[in-house]
Order: structure tokens, then sequence, then C-alpha cells
């Protein structure tokens, strides 16, 4: 859940990345920890799995009377015995980026981690009140579905989506900027429906 600090003139906003195992998740937070901040994203590593976090304001980013944005990013891991671990972590997400490992022998595992997330935040608040965004990863790969169908089985929210080699950084920063762009567009939209709009534009 956002949180506007009128204090400090902040936004704070939780971008989380899920799906299964291997997807590819880890190496987007990697590659966009390492883009934009020079270093390698924190790990935090408990007994319900290893989760890798970062956040940083964007520099260009205008917002009105002087407001900034800051994004905390996260990973979810994905191997099914750390369950409690996601939900934890998907708790109070502000936007969340579904990654699909587009190898034709994952996806049962795809269809298992998206029908998992809608069990956790609910299938009427996904792609509605919380921002979301499919990658569809590893398309540099020989066996792997083609979009098209991918689109058709996992996207039955009509969702932002982006074909993506995580490793190599291709598609990785344009999936983040489209979920960084919903989600703040979505928490100014819901400032204005509580009357914190007069707030902003103080």
């Amino acid at each position: 859940m956002a949180i506007i600090n009128h204090g400090t003139r902040e936004i704070s906003l939780k971008i989380v990345y899920w799906g299964t195992g291997f997807s590819g998740k880890t190496e987007n937070v990697v590659w966009l920890s390492r883009r934009i901040l020079g270093e390698d994203p924190l790990v935090l590593a408990t007994q319900e799995g290893r989760t890798l976090f970062f956040d940083f304001k964007p520099l260009s980013k205008e917002l009105p009377n002087g407001y900034k944005v800051r994004y905390s990013v996260y990973t979810v891991p994905g191997q099914a015995i750390y369950a409690a671990s996601r939900r934890l972590v998907v708790e109070g997400a502000d936007g969340i980026v579904f990654v699909v490992d587009s190898q034709r022998e994952r996806f049962e595992n795809n269809l298992m981690a998206l029908e998992e997330l809608l069990s956790v935040v609910g299938p009427e608040n996904l792609g509605s009140r919380i921002p979301l965004v499919i990658q569809y990863n590893k398309r540099d790969l020989e066996n792997i579905y083609p979009v098209e169908f991918l689109r058709e089985k996992l996207n039955r929210f009509r969702a932002p989506d982006f074909e993506v080699v995580a490793l190599k950084g291709i598609g990785v920063e344009e999936t983040f900027n489209a979920i960084a762009e919903l989600s703040l567009e979505r928490v100014l939209q819901n400032a204005k429906l509580q009357g914190e709009e007069a707030n902003l534009n103080r």
C-alpha cells in the first residue's frame, strides 16, 4: 500500500516481481539495481527463502508541488515450499510484475504461479486495484511457446506485456517503466478520490 508522507513530500511505492521458480525474477531485479544504482540488490535471506530488494528515487519523475517518488522493488522466492514467504512479500504491493518462463516444459508451473497469485491478492483486485504487467521471459531460447499462446492462456487481464531476455537486459527496463507508471497513476487517482489531492497540491 502506497505511503504518502506530506512532511517529506515523498510517495513510497512497492513493486513485486512474482513468478514460478527460475523464471527470471532475480535476473530482472539484479539488472535493474545494477542499472539504476550501480550495485547489486540487498539479499534478505530467511528460513522462508531468499528475497532480493532495492529501493530508489527516480531523478526524472516530477510530481505536484515537488513531491518525490520512491520505488521499493522486491522479488519473491519461486519454489513451492516458500508460499508463506511469497504472501508476506506481496502484501501491500502497489504493482506486480508477473514473470513468465516461456519454455514449454514450464507452462504448468506458470499456471500454478498465476493461480497462487490470484488466491493471494484476490482475482477481483489483480489488474484493477493492483496494477499488473506481464513479462514473457527467455525469448532467446528454442523450446518456447509463441507469445500469442502465452498471452491467450496467461493474460486474461489484458495487462501490458513484454517479450524479454532478462539475462541480457532486453525488455527489463521497459517492463519496469510500465509498472512504475501504472502504479503511480493508480496512487494519484486514489489520492484524488480520497481527498488527498489537495494535500499533494499544497
